[in-house]
């Protein structure tokens, strides 16, 4: 039963989105941009966690002083309506719909790096945020790279893992659910293969997290990813997407490369390495961050470190 009501709610999710894809891109905005607004003013919980966390980035220096912290709350919700309308597209018509308005700039190491863990079975680890629209990543390095992604997700329950794979499984790339397990991705890197996952929620971070400092405060940051990495010998490529007008610019920074020993000494510092290159990224387009979790909280008993 349950089965078959999963299928039904499927297919009335795709019935209802396919008009969508198919709207011109600049009327798809303007409805992704209104209905996000719209939603920061009716969902008053969300809308405080975002106003108080952008404050909160204000205060403590992590953001320009002059900012609104409502108005840059409210052009965040804005921008996941957009990436909401543009995942629709995705879902529908695949990624050549939107690929001529996507750019990679940077990441000329990254070919090379590809090139030697294909040949001696390290594996790329993949890094982004919640910025941007963060779900043309995976197509767009698969594009760029001649290589297939397996983009690593919670399952967010049947129905939501169900469209969300689709719109993942752009060019050749899957999707491992994080319930799979470390020796899926393990095998999946020593095979040479290519893994991506997302490192910017507390949520993500689950109990081998460590408390780092983010954007000034200290924040649960996931280390699962870096230890993938450090057990293989695969190099880690931070890459963060950010909206240029109607344009998608995914920016890669400088590859990180485990030490030949696998020291867990590299995990900690490396995973504050990353919370200070997306911090610095927030800084410069902070209305294009997902502002609306609660990414500070941190359980009472976590001590520092890793």
């Amino acid at each position: 039963m349950r089965e078959r009501l999963c299928r039904a709610a499927s297919f009335g999710i795709m019935a209802l989105t396919f008009p969508l894809a198919w709207l011109p891109i600049p009327i798809a905005s303007f409805i992704g941009a209104t209905g996000g607004s719209l939603f920061f003013w009716l969902v008053k919980s969300r809308r405080r966690i975002a106003v108080d966390n952008v404050r909160a980035a204000i205060a403590n220096g992590a953001l320009d002083s002059n900012l609104n912290p409502a108005a840059i709350a409210r052009r965040s919700f804005a921008n996941l309506g957009r990436t909401a309308m543009e995942s629709f597209r995705l879902l529908h018509r695949g990624f050549d719909s939107l690929s001529d308005r996507c750019e990679v700039s940077g990441g000329e190491e990254v070919e090379e790096l590809i090139r030697r863990s294909r040949q001696e079975g390290r594996g790329v680890v993949f890094l982004t945020g919640h910025i941007g629209n963060w779900e043309l990543g995976p197509p767009l390095m698969s594009r760029k790279f001649n290589i297939d992604i397996s983009v690593v997700a919670r399952t967010q329950g049947r129905l939501a893992d169900y469209v969300l794979g689709r719109i993942r499984s752009q060019d050749g790339n899957r999707v491992i659910l994080k319930h799979e397990g470390a020796r899926v991705m393990l095998k999946h890197l020593r095979s040479g293969g290519m893994l991506g996952t997302l490192f910017d929620q507390a949520d993500i971070a689950g109990p081998g997290g460590a408390k780092l400092l983010f954007m000034g405060k200290p924040a649960l940051t996931t280390l699962g990813p870096l230890k993938l990495a450090a057990r293989t010998g695969a190099g880690v490529v931070p890459a963060f997407s950010r909206r240029q007008g109607d344009r998608h610019i995914l920016e890669i920074a400088p590859v990180l490369l485990p030490p030949t020993d696998g020291a867990r000494e590299w995990l900690a510092p490396t995973a504050q390495v990353l919370n200070d290159l997306l911090g610095d990224f927030i800084r410069r387009y902070p209305d294009q961050w997902m502002w609306g979790h609660r990414r500070w909280k941190l359980p009472e008993s976590r001590p520092n470190g890793s």
